[in-house]
């Protein structure tokens, strides 16, 4: 009688491999998406930290001695900084305290996530998940 040699796989095994590739897929994916948030996060802060730089020239070059507020949209439209995200809003209020000094407080939302009053250098710890718009912040100081 003749040997016939038949390659192929079982269904068993297609299926054991389809369960082992399904529970890789399920941890990848919980690792993957809090790496994705904290990432969004810095992007966050990172782009409060260059506001307050655009406001600063700003400010500077209206020559104002008095407290201003910028808002998200003013910063952006003085060409200081290109624009990263349609969904973001907010302000920037400078201040000038009794000493002299400037007083900087951002307020800046992406829509999923929030910087409310922190003075600078953000960092992504100071940016909470958060749906409020902030871009009356100045107009309600």
């Amino acid at each position: 009688m003749k040997n016939i040699n038949k390659k192929g796989f079982t269904l068993v095994e297609l299926l054991s491999v389809i369960v082992i590739l399904s529970v890789i897929v399920l941890i990848a994916t919980n690792a993957v998406v809090p790496m994705a948030d904290s990432a969004k996060k810095q992007v966050l802060a990172m782009e409060a930290n260059s506001l307050v730089k655009a406001a600063q020239t700003l400010y500077i070059q209206d020559g104002s001695s008095n407290s201003k507020c910028y808002t998200y949209e003013e910063i952006i439209n003085s060409g200081l900084i290109e624009k990263n995200d349609d969904a973001y809003t907010g302000s920037i209020s400078i201040e000038v305290d009794e000493s002299g000094n400037y007083v900087y407080k951002i307020w800046l939302s992406s829509g999923q996530y929030m910087i409310s009053g922190i003075t600078p250098d953000v960092t992504s710890d100071d940016v909470v998940a958060s749906a409020d718009n902030a871009s009356t912040t100045c107009s309600a100081n």
